[in-house]
């Protein structure tokens, strides 16, 4: 580990560098974040703010686990399990977006590190963001030749919500952007949203609409949609991002959505994830976790290239 930076009011940042044959990722223990991730020798394919400083600003998302509820919940409010909770509502001061302040912006702890894998938890107590319960987060990142695995697991004390995504944003060519990027998204279906970015509830073939990316194509500049896939829990591959230089990322995963954001010059974010604004929708795939119960995500990120 070596210091990253200091955060305010005095604590440190360390970045955990992890290193195999064909791949090397730099983690933060700020936000639990992917920093960077270079692939036989290639630039860095994560964007990333090159200090703290940038982290804490305009990047806050880059890299990092976002949660305990991950994308939007509308109006900020929603009842587990019969009590009313409000949230931080951060999004036009009406709806809640990745929980207000929260695991992006914590000083995570180092559990277990190895030359290939670091295990990272966080614990958040009763009521942090208007969420019930003491709950501990856990996220582990493992290099396997070209794979970056990530494993999220959640519990809690308490009936509550969890729905944890890692908010990574690609640039494969080293150009800075996404420019000549080609996306392919496994899929058939989204959520169509309102003027907020907020599902309406429809669930919508992708069939004649400009969010259809089952065949390879630049990405809609308009993206910042959930990609449903069936809840099976079994990992399935997610999308693919190519660059100009044939090198590409797939995501798989165990999650049943990807939210895909193009709304960024620097690169696309991949979101796995729960739908978002679950607790408003029977219908959506639940996030709610009680006790006994194991929140488990399993993500891997696989590189290569033409």
């Amino acid at each position: 580990m070596s210091p990253f930076g200091t955060l305010p009011g005095g604590r440190d940042v360390a970045a955990i560098r992890l290193a195999g044959p064909r791949l090397e990722a730099t983690i933060l223990t700020h936000g639990a974040r992917l920093h960077a991730l270079t692939f036989d020798g290639s630039p860095n394919l994560a964007v990333q703010s090159p200090d703290l400083a940038g982290y804490l600003g305009d990047f806050r998302y880059f890299g990092a686990i976002v949660g305990p509820v991950a994308n939007r919940i509308a109006g900020a409010t929603a009842t587990v399990e019969g009590r009313a909770c409000r949230f931080e509502a951060n999004q036009d001061g009406r709806h809640c977006l990745h929980s207000g302040e929260g695991l992006h912006a914590d000083l995570w702890t180092v559990e277990t590190v190895t030359d290939t894998s670091v295990a990272l938890s966080l614990d958040l107590p009763d009521g942090q963001g208007g969420f019930p319960g003491n709950r501990r987060v856990t996220a582990i990142y493992r290099i396997d030749g070209t794979d970056l695995c990530l494993d999220l697991t959640a519990t809690t004390d308490a009936p509550t919500l969890m729905n944890l995504a890692h908010h990574g944003y690609w640039s494969l060519d080293g150009s800075g952007s996404w420019a000549g990027h080609r996306l392919e998204v496994m899929t058939d279906r989204c959520l169509p949203v309102d003027a907020d970015m907020i599902p309406t509830g429809e669930i919508a073939p992708v069939t004649g609409s400009p969010y259809d990316h089952r065949a390879p194509c630049p990405p809609d500049p308009t993206l910042d949609h959930n990609f449903c896939f069936d809840p099976s829990r079994a990992p399935r591959p997610l999308a693919r991002l190519t660059g100009a230089t044939g090198r590409h990322v797939e995501i798989i995963s165990d999650a049943p959505g990807l939210q895909v954001y193009a709304g960024v010059d620097e690169g696309i974010a991949l979101e796995p994830q729960h739908w978002p604004d679950a607790p408003h929708h029977p219908h959506f795939p639940s996030i709610l976790l009680r006790p006994g119960e194991t929140y488990r995500q399993a993500t891997i990120f696989r590189l290569g290239a033409a």
